[in-house]
């Protein structure tokens, strides 16, 4: 049973480090999946920050461009007065002056109340007459300022918004000061953000339609039926991830920010795949330093695993001959039992005196007894001094008729093999001359004995209540010779003494080496 225990722990031994690589490696690929999560939400929330901050720069960027647009068109309306909307020279003149410099691109005109126009800083234009534009029709109904549509207006691939303010006021309607901007001045201010080659910016009026956009949309495009624009209705700023632009199919995170003061929300869209590449570059460059280490880790325990393997196997051919070498040693102690039991069988048999022959066989019980100790408990180095000395008295005592009250005071200790034996054969000559002389013709009697350790050395006192050792008394005979022999044998020290009865006391040092017996 044991070296089945002992096969079953040198097998849990030899798969532990496989079990505790199994859960390293359980937990290093949670933390790394906790990791890789945690980095594509951060991915993801820089992408929304940086959408987020880029929109807020476009509407800072329109807000200032409409804000000069305006002052322009009211300079227009100003320098104009009361004269009619035609092309004179003094008007022309006087418009230039009042307009000053516009960023390069920006075109304006002057439309009278029927929307045809009179003049344009584009002597180019190929769309004289804008009736039937939507906004001029929102102006000439009342509007003071609109916006119109993207449109390509020349129809030769420019596409451009145009910013309008009425000329007059109620009904008075005398016609429209307006400023054409076009795209590719988004286009300019996109390239200064160094948001992505896919990523995009744009304007949309607050109806959903589209102004301007980076890239061009080559046709008008209403985006207030996309699932963000609601979104738009109630927060000043937010972000969206959008699962397919209707104008070119991408997948973006879409960010809004309203252009304070106008009606007019400027629009950044940053890639989701330009946002998660700089992720997957990170986790690329990690990969390579952690697959090796984890390489290096199962490589490492499959190695240990091997030595442990090989180190259980052997422990457990060592634990198998240990066992082996256990029984041996049990066989041997319970075979010399066996042998002294046949000897003391014989000693019975003999013709010899009843008193010698009495002595003679507790003599053998005793080293019988030892050996019984020793292969019941499997303790072949020492020997627990307490049973041993418990089953001796009482076995000496069952020997005799008289009806003694036995005391034992024995503490749990042990001793080394050599000295049990000696330490039994003084008992049992000690008690059993108590009962010999003690005890003898009385029908009551007490008998003590008392085992103690102090300071690494036995102390073992046997007391009778009998009428004590005499000088002229004191026995001299083959038990005497036994107990100095093997007082001697164990290096220590005896006494016998008078107090109330006879007390022999024995000290033994633990630590000495027994000395050969003579």
């Amino acid at each position: 049973m044991k070296t089945g225990l002992h096969r079953a722990m040198g097998t849990a031994t030899a798969a532990l480090p496989i079990w505790l690589t199994a859960l390293l490696l359980l937990a290093l690929s949670t933390v790394a999946g906790l990791i890789v999560s945690e980095n594509y939400n951060n991915a993801l929330k820089e992408g929304e920050a940086r959408a987020v901050s880029s929109a807020h720069v476009v509407a800072a960027h329109m807000e200032w461009m409409m804000e000069a647009s305006d002052l322009a068109l009211r300079r227009i309306e100003a320098s104009l007065g009361t004269r009619p909307v035609e092309a004179s020279a003094q008007l022309v003149e006087d418009l230039s002056r009042a307009v000053g410099e516009l960023p390069a691109g920006f075109e304006y005109a002057l439309l009278d109340q029927m929307g045809t126009m009179r003049f344009s800083s584009n002597a180019s234009s190929t769309l004289p007459d804008h009736s039937a534009r939507l906004y001029f029709s929102r102006l000439k109904e009342g509007e003071e300022l609109t916006f119109s549509r993207l449109a390509d207006e020349d129809g030769i691939g420019r596409p451009s918004f145009i910013i309008a303010r009425r000329i007059g006021r109620g009904v008075d309607f005398r016609g429209v000061a307006s400023i054409t901007i076009p795209n590719e001045n988004l286009d300019r201010f996109w390239a200064s953000m160094d948001l992505g080659p896919n990523s995009t910016i744009a304007v949309l009026r607050d109806d959903g339609w589209l102004v301007a956009r980076r890239p061009v949309a080559r046709q008008a495009v209403d985006l207030s039926q996309t699932e963000w624009f609601p979104l738009t209705r109630k927060q000043t700023s937010g972000f969206y991830h959008s699962s397919v632009s209707p104008i070119d199919g991408l997948s973006r995170i879409v960010a809004f920010w309203k252009v304070q003061g106008w009606p007019l929300i400027a629009l950044a869209a940053v890639e989701r795949q330009e946002v998660l590449d700089q992720f997957w570059r990170n986790l690329f460059s990690d990969a390579l330093l952690m697959v090796p280490l984890m390489a290096v880790l199962v490589l490492a325990a499959i190695w240990i695993n091997r030595l442990l393997y090989r180190t259980a196997v052997r422990n457990e051919e060592l634990e198998q001959a240990l066992e082996r070498n256990r029984f041996l040693l049990r066989e041997i102690h319970h075979r010399v039992k066996n042998n002294l039991q046949a000897v003391l069988a014989l000693v019975r048999l003999q013709q010899l005196p009843s008193e010698a022959r009495e002595d003679m066989s507790r003599r053998i019980s005793a080293m019988i007894a030892v050996h019984e100790q020793i292969y019941e408990t499997d303790q072949f180095e020492r020997v627990e001094v307490a049973p041993y000395i418990t089953k001796l008295v009482h076995d000496i005592a069952s020997g005799y008729d008289a009806a003694v009250q036995i005391h034992l005071e024995l503490q749990p200790l042990t001793v080394d093999r050599d000295q049990a034996l000696p330490i039994g054969m003084i008992v049992n000559e000690v008690v059993s001359n108590s009962f010999k002389y003690a005890f003898a013709g009385r029908s009551t009697g007490t008998l003590s004995v008392s085992l103690r350790e102090e300071d690494n050395v036995l102390h073992l006192v046997v007391r009778d209540d009998g009428p004590g050792i005499g000088p002229s008394l004191r026995p001299r005979g083959m038990g005497t010779k036994l107990i100095t022999n093997f007082v001697r044998q164990l290096g220590g020290r005896s006494s016998l003494q008078n107090d109330e009865g006879a007390v022999f006391s024995l000290t033994v040092p633990l630590e000495v080496a027994s000395q050969p017996a003579d």
